[in-house]
């Protein structure tokens, strides 16, 4: 059985490592991605090793979302943790309006220098709780990739509350979040079981789907999809709900084929030795196999 004086795996000691998550509260949270934005923000919020591959995640998490708005440009939408802008500054062309809010001062100065050429892009500091003064039924898109699952679960509620309200009818809610149930994602998780994080706790969450549905249909929203690696597409449709044929519970394996969690977690040991270098960033990676699920579920 694992002890609090065993060696933990996977780490590689750079300074963006070291940046620590000093407490839970909102304060503590916007000084951690500051200084994590301050370090390095590119690989602060993407798995991303260069600036070309960071262009290239940006523009196909963007393909995944133009059938999601309305045609003709006309849509409006909204990042949550837009972070410096990398979804967001290839989303602007396909839209009237695009709105990034983000926790962190830091990452929202870069992002507005970054996107200062692009007239229908703003990028707001928001408060880590709530979208502000973003008027109701305004927007026809909210989105977020590779943050929700950074807060707690409370703080994710209130965003899919928040963006009921801020969505017109028929406007879509479309996110990842980390599955639980998936054994690739179980090795990620148990990658934060090592004790080095016992000290150095980093913010990161994993869900099941029913979860996910059950969080989704208390906002008032109806899920058109809910896929394996967690990609989720929510609609403004005043019956909540979830549509037919979309499954709430899973645990289809993928990676380790073990299923014995003793097994399961020898692995996951193993995996962490392997992955050496890449150590916490793991986590965000696993969610990019989830990115092309994205598909029109218009009406």
């Amino acid at each position: 059985m694992p002890k609090l004086s065993d060696p933990t795996y996977g780490l590689r000691e750079t300074e963006l490592e070291r940046v620590e998550l000093d407490g839970q509260t909102l304060t503590d949270h916007r000084a951690f991605w500051d200084r994590s934005a301050e370090v390095d923000a590119i690989r602060a919020i993407s798995d991303q090793d260069t600036d070309e591959s960071f262009e290239h995640s940006g523009r196909k998490d963007r393909d995944s979302l133009l059938p999601l708005l309305p045609p003709g440009g006309s849509g409006v939408a909204l990042e949550i943790g837009c972070g410096i802008g990398r979804i967001v500054q290839h989303l602007a062309p396909h839209c009237a309006e695009v709105i990034g809010v983000d926790i962190s001062a830091e990452m929202v100065a870069q992002g507005r220098a970054r996107l200062a050429h692009l007239p229908n892009v703003r990028v707001e500091l928001g408060n880590g709780y709530d979208l502000g003064d973003v008027g109701d039924d305004s927007l026809d898109l909210v989105y977020s990739f590779y943050v929700l699952q950074h807060m707690p679960k409370t703080t994710v509620f209130n965003y899919f509350r928040e963006a009921m309200r801020v969505l017109r009818p028929g406007g879509v809610l479309a996110f990842q979040l980390p599955n639980i149930l998936l054994n690739e994602h179980f090795l990620a998780f148990h990658h934060f079981t090592q004790p080095y994080f016992v000290e150095h706790p980093y913010p990161m969450n994993f869900y099941t789907p029913a979860e996910v549905a059950a969080l989704l249909v208390h906002a008032g929203f109806r899920v058109e999809r809910l896929d394996d690696p967690m990609v989720a597409v929510a609609r403004k449709t005043g019956q909540p709900g979830v549509a037919d044929g979309v499954l709430v519970e899973s645990g289809a394996k993928s990676g380790a084929e073990s299923s014995e969690p003793t097994d399961l977690a020898h692995h996951a040991l193993s995996e962490a030795r392997r992955l050496g270098g890449r150590g916490y960033r793991v986590a965000r990676r696993i969610a990019a196999r989830g990115r092309a699920a994205v598909r029109s579920v218009r009406s």
